[in-house]
């Protein structure tokens, strides 16, 4: 299998999503500002009582708390995670992909072995042999020796690029991945945030409804006059 990484570029998917994300924020933002705009202050004006005052507020408060939990899981698919070859290990938000990793783990690491800790001693491997070969080869006279030298060296050169490489890869990996759970987290968040706006709405709805049905006068009862 050759050493070279992938040429698709995980880091390349991180930009659609967070737009996905964006646009998602902007919903809840659009979700907020209905809950808190113009028709629930005209329902206001039909709040009578103590009682009814108490569940429209509630009824607010449980709107916009949903609003601004789906707001605030979707945003942490904004932040750019920190990603470094210890948390490919340890990051449970990379735990899916440390399984597909384990399933085929020449597909991620080529030739350098089953771990990021096994490139990275392969990497340091090849770095300190082509330092060794570059002091050998100012010192070297003959021309042949010479020139084995510098094979050698192109060869240890090129396998510090390929695992430099592979590791390069592997972070972005991780770190688009992590994005990538988040914004999947935030899609149940956003339908949990959807149920409590909704249960908002409704408690909003029924104290003001309740409360103008209480204080609505009864009509005047209608008196039939006989004729004589």
């Amino acid at each position: 299998m050759s050493s070279e990484p992938p040429s698709m570029r995980p880091l390349d998917a991180v930009p659609e999503m967070r737009t996905t994300a964006k646009w998602t924020l902007a919903a809840a933002a659009a979700v907020g500002a209905a809950l808190i705009g113009t028709s629930p202050l005209a329902a206001a004006g039909r709040i009578h009582g103590a009682g009814a005052a108490v569940a429209a507020y509630a009824g607010l408060v449980v709107g916009l708390a949903g609003v601004g939990w789906a707001i605030w899981h979707t945003a942490e698919a904004l932040i750019p995670p920190l990603t470094t070859p210890r948390s490919l290990d340890s990051d449970p938000r990379l735990s899916d992909l440390r399984a597909q990793i384990a399933g085929d783990p020449a597909a991620f690491y080529g030739p350098f072995g089953t771990s990021m800790a096994d490139v990275l001693a392969a990497k340091a491997l090849h770095q300190r042999v082509a330092t060794s070969l570059t002091v050998m080869l100012a010192d070297e006279q003959d021309s042949d020796r010479k020139q084995t030298l510098q094979l050698k060296l192109a060869e240890a050169n090129t396998a510090v690029g390929a695992a430099s490489s592979r590791v390069q890869t592997l972070l972005e990996l991780g770190h688009a991945w992590c994005i990538r759970t988040q914004l999947r987290r935030a899609r149940l968040h956003t339908f949990v945030g959807a149920a409590l706006a909704a249960l908002g709405v409704v408690i909003f709805v029924t104290a003001t409804s309740t409360s103008t049905a209480t204080n609505t006068p009864a009509p005047a009862p209608s008196v039939t006059h006989t004729a004589p």
